[in-house]
């Protein structure tokens, strides 16, 4: 006889003509909810290693590509041959967003922050993507924005944000209605 019953009472199941014990049926409730749970695990791990990486690789590009373009443009602007390397502008704002700091002694350089202005540098940026044909997010008017512009003790910080995907064109809109916000 080819039956499966399952005798609640006396927690014997009936299969096949064998007998099998609830403890039994319960070790192997287990042992599949384990399984499920470390598949669920390895998933999820597997798959953030590999947005994570992808996510590096997207920055680590963008950011060269931004250091070419600030050192051309402020080569440009003020004639020299220093090279600025980048940093990371901080995650608070979320992953994704290609926004890069830059600073340096202006005084030691002798730098008139009269004549370096941060206009100038957003259009010696726009002027260096439009010769090397940067690609922007669709709904982005240029491929740079300064971010801000401050100075302290004789250091001169930039930021400069390259809008080449979604989440760097939210937050420039997110810092222009902060700024608007703070105008008002």
């Amino acid at each position: 006889m080819n039956q499966s019953v399952l005798n609640f009472p006396n927690m014997v199941l009936l299969n096949k003509g064998k007998a099998v014990k609830g403890r039994e049926v319960m070790r192997l409730f287990w042992i599949c909810l384990l399984a499920v749970i470390i598949v669920a695990i390895l998933y999820m791990v597997i798959h953030r290693l590999l947005i994570n990486r992808a996510t590096i690789m997207v920055r680590r590009r963008a950011q060269e590509e931004t250091d070419k373009a600030v050192n051309a443009a402020i080569g440009d602007i003020l004639a020299w041959q220093k090279v600025l390397s980048s940093e990371i502008v901080a995650d608070v704002w979320g992953k994704g967003v290609l926004a890069f700091e830059y600073h340096f002694d202006y005084q030691k350089q002798q730098v008139n922050l009269d004549e370096f202005t941060a206009d100038k540098l957003a259009k010696g940026l726009n002027a260096y993507a439009k010769r090397n044909d940067l690609q922007t997010a669709k709904n982005a008017a240029q491929p740079f924005v300064i971010t801000d512009w401050w100075t302290y003790e004789g250091i001169l910080h930039i930021d400069v944000a390259y809008l080449i995907n979604e989440a760097t064109v939210e937050y420039i809109d997110d810092l222009k209605r902060l700024n608007h916000h703070n105008n008002k």
